[in-house]
């Protein structure tokens, strides 16, 4: 630390701040050079000019020596101004405090010239002598050494030759003299050191202040970090939980599912309570966690909390009736309009009523009550327990806090459901309360408003997705049990003594082929053991593996996990969606976070649909089946669609192949019964060269429209040849309308080839069936797009209709006339290839179809 070298108090503290850090002192000064640097240029700029006029008053003040005194000014002037020259320089900036030292100096110095030349008005002089001494303090922004010494040279200079010219001036003027110089440098010193003390006390409350916004900065940061780690952790900690959860949960089900009533039946039975129970710990810590960083929101629709106790108290009975609990519902009122999450709610009222259960005796009651009114809808859970004591009963919504009651400690739990409870309820701007007296039981009462005006916008999730509420939360424990099974052949011995799935088949009858990329073992393996019976299955523990083997073997639905080393479940996902050849795949993403942040990601991924750990096996087949069955609608449409465009092909094959095989088929059999006299046998081999020619013309065209041999891979395809392909094999049925070709380019574009043609093939086919007389085919290139634009002068597209033209299924033909699928799937292979089909009407009536595909060089 540094204390200011000129200004000091006690402890070597500067004059109105405290000590800097080396650093920083330098950086002050650098800071006061820089702006002493414009000082000094603004200084020397306006006092050299009013220097030199101020020689008026020389002319008044000392008529006698006027020209002798000017031309001292004008030295004085001419010595200070280079000084301002050099400052420019950036080796002198530096050096601009002893700049502007020398420049008082030196006009001090021309005053000091004038004492011998001024008889009487010397006195005036010092008073200018004294003004430029007061600039050296008030004007500079340097430290109070520089203005100490000048006011030590200068006075000095003064006064020794106010000694030397003594002779000069009246009795007492040097006592005068050095009494002014010395009041006067005093309180210029005192000036200097003030300001200095000034400009140093706030540069360090500067200094202060960034520092201090620096380490907020720091430590915003730092908390971001915490809270992103924090997030991190519980996503983790509920993906670790829930996995083994599942293969816990899975296996016992199977189990259950086989077994009949036994010793052995009853076990497994306290197996999944427990499994369930620490499931339901696992979900109310994270939810606990999310309250605490801000992250949970609510899905606010309208809701009947009423109709809601109802429930929970109805899923209640068994086990009310079963510990010999009379348990009543009732209401009173007429419910107002309520909002609410129903999920979150579910939740406040299972702890009510479960805590009620666990804490009232056998042949005890409890009265669940919904209160309704304008303001809002009170339930209360009123039960016949031990009661809780007055000076524990703010204590029990404290997370962690049970109670010292040896009845509540026998009913055991871990302090998180009434925690839980109240913050839930003040989420949704109402409130918790108990009343209770030990011994006579105590009364929980939710309240909450009526309307959603309470609702803040920063806690409500705007984009509303559904999540599957995990039963497990409920009373009866009702969950439906997850899936898995920690070994593969386990599982198919298992599952062989059970009703297997319905199948799936997939066009031709193909059995689907399902890619599972999982990396927990066990749970890899138990999927594979479900899915094996039904489906083919290949595995991968990463996302990495999985899109390896897809290269090898094309699945026909992918189910991944979520969170995978390397390559995640959601990066797996939008790889999938990215591939112009996979992205019709559909994906099943696993997730341990049933929460709808991830549910959003996994949409915005791509993903078709989503599975929450721990699952029950069946639902797990049926999205399976779901989704397989509307991939196998899918290919189907895809053949029909093929099966139109080959009908077009093969009517145009057969009508163009015909003739001239004819005319091959007439000659072979003329030359074959020895020639004819009136026919030379060479015109008879030319008519059959020639009709083989033609043959083969047309064959071209048909391979020219159908290359690649896989028509799903993409290749670079020249769209003016793909149209003129196209209009070859149309032409049989085109001898009545004329085409107008405008081609402007004739670039290439990157995508399936024979998906490409299929949609030429639709567009001007459509343009013939209807009727047109002139087919208008034109080719441009706007920027990184090539645009193919088929127009014709039919009928048109009736303007209610224009709307449904791409949907699936929708055709103005005659019935039996068409699948009305050719524009639904020629606007998915456009899209496909990342551009867009649209229609538009035509000026003069007609229709008019614009193609946009990225150019080569952009869609490669």
């Amino acid at each position: 630390m540094i204390a200011h070298p000129f200004v000091k108090t006690n402890g070597g503290v500067p004059l109105g701040g405290q000590p800097l850090q080396e650093w920083k002192l330098a950086e002050f000064y650098d800071e006061l050079r820089q702006l002493n640097f414009k000082i000094f240029v603004l200084t020397v700029s306006v006092f050299a000019p009013f220097f030199l006029l101020w020689g008026i008053f020389d002319y008044y003040l000392a008529r006698e020596t006027w020209p002798i005194l000017l031309a001292i000014r004008f030295g004085a002037v001419s010595l200070a101004l280079p000084l301002l020259l050099l400052a420019y320089l950036d080796r002198s900036r530096r050096h601009v405090w002893g700049l502007f030292w020398i420049w008082f100096l030196v006009i001090n110095g021309g005053v000091l010239a004038m004492i011998p030349y001024l008889g009487d008005s010397y006195p005036w002089y010092v008073t200018g002598f004294l003004l430029v001494q007061f600039g050296s303090a008030a004007l500079p922004f340097w430290p109070p050494r520089y203005t100490y010494s000048l006011i030590l040279v200068t006075s000095g200079l003064m006064l020794g030759g106010t000694w030397v010219f003594m002779d000069h001036f009246a009795a007492g003027t040097f006592v005068a003299v050095l009494f002014v110089l010395t009041t006067g440098g005093a309180g210029v010193a005192l000036i200097a050191a003030y300001k200095f003390g000034f400009a140093y006390t706030s540069f360090q409350a500067r200094a202060a202040l960034a520092q201090t916004s620096d380490e907020l900065s720091s430590a915003l940061e730092r908390a971001q970090e915490v809270d992103r780690l924090k997030s991190e952790f519980f996503a983790n900690i509920s993906h670790e939980l829930r996995t083994p959860l599942t293969l816990i949960l899975s296996p016992v089900d199977e189990l259950l599912s086989k077994l009949r009533p036994s010793a052995e039946r009853d076990a497994l039975k306290v197996v999944r309570r427990n499994a369930e129970r620490l499931l339901r710990m696992i979900d109310d810590l994270l939810d606990l966690a999310r309250l605490e960083a801000g992250g949970l929101r609510l899905r606010v629709m309208q809701v009947d909390v009423g109709d809601l106790a109802k429930r929970m108290t109805e899923n209640a009975l068994p086990a009310a009736r079963a510990k010999e609990i009379e348990l009543e519902y009732s209401i009173e009122g007429e419910p107002p309009e309520m909002f609410g999450d129903p999920h979150r709610l579910e939740i406040i009222l299972t702890n009510l009523v479960g805590n009620a259960m666990k804490f009232t005796p056998a042949g005890g009651r409890i009265n669940v009550r919904a209160i309704y009114n304008a303001a809002g809808t009170s339930i209360e859970v009123q039960d016949t327990g031990p009661g809780i004591p007055r000076d524990e009963q703010q204590r029990i919504f404290e997370r962690f806090h049970q109670t010292e009651t040896s009845e509540r400690r026998r009913a055991g739990g871990v302090g998180i459901g009434l925690a839980l409870a109240r913050e839930l309820a003040q989420l949704h701007g109402g409130s918790l309360t108990v009343d209770s007296e030990v011994g006579e039981g105590s009364t929980f009462t939710l309240f909450l408003k009526s309307g959603r005006e309470h609702f803040h916008t920063e806690i409500v999730e705007r984009r509303q997705v559904h999540v599957d509420v995990h039963p497990g939360r409920r009373i009866e424990d009702r969950m439906t049990a997850p899936p898995t099974r920690p070994m593969q052949q386990a599982t198919v011995e298992i599952r062989q003594s059970q009703r297997p799935f319905e199948r799936v088949l997939l066009d031709r009858g193909r059995v689907p082929r399902v890619l599972v990329a999982e990396d927990e073992e066990d749970l890899r393996g138990f999927i594979v053991g479900v899915l094996g019976e039904t489906y083919h299955v290949d595995a991968a523990k990463n996302g990495s593996e999985a899109l390896e083997l897809m290269k090898a073997h094309r699945p026909d639905l992918v189910l991944t996990d979520v969170m995978m080393p390397g390559t995640s479940g959601l990066d797996l996902c939008k790889a999938i969606k990215d591939d112009t050849s996979l992205q019709h795949i559909p994906v099943i993403l696993l997730t341990a976070r049933g929460e709808s942040e991830t549910a959003l990601e996994g949409y915005q991924a791509g993903a078709d649909d989503f599975v929450s750990k721990p699952f029950h096996t069946q639902v797990l087949l049926a999205r399976i089946r779901a989704h397989l069955k509307m991939r196998g609608l899918s290919l189907q449409l895809a053949d029909q669609a093929r099966l139109a465009s080959a009908g077009t092909l093969a009517a145009g094959l057969a009508h163009e192949v015909k003739n001239p095989l004819n005319a091959v088929v007439n000659a072979a059999r003329v030359l074959q019964q020895g020639g004819s006299q009136r026919v030379p046998s060479e015109k008879l081999l030319g008519i059959m060269i020639d009709g083989l020619d033609r043959i083969d013309s047309i064959l071209s065209a048909l391979g020219a429209h159908a290359r690649p041999a896989d028509g799903t891979d993409l290749a670079p395809c020249n769209v003016q040849v793909a149209v003129h392909s196209t209009l070859n094999l149309l032409q049989h049925r085109m001898r009545d309308v004329t085409v107008h070709e405008d081609f402007e380019v004739t670039g290439n574009v990157f995508v399936p080839a024979r998906a490409f043609n299929q949609v030429l093939l639709n567009l001007i086919d459509n343009s013939v069936r209807s009727g047109a007389k002139n087919i208008w085919l034109e080719l441009k290139q706007k920027e990184k797009v090539i645009s193919v634009t088929v127009s014709d002068d039919g009928p048109g597209v009736p303007h209610d209709m224009v709307h449904r033209i791409f949907d699936p299924f929708f055709t103005t033909r005659a019935e039996g006339e068409g699948t009305g699928l050719g524009l639904h799937l020629s606007r998915r292979i456009a899209q496909a290839a990342g551009g867009e089909l649209r229609y538009e009407s035509r000026p003069g009536g007609g229709a008019r179809f614009v193609m946009e595909i990225p150019a080569m060089e952009q869609a490669a």
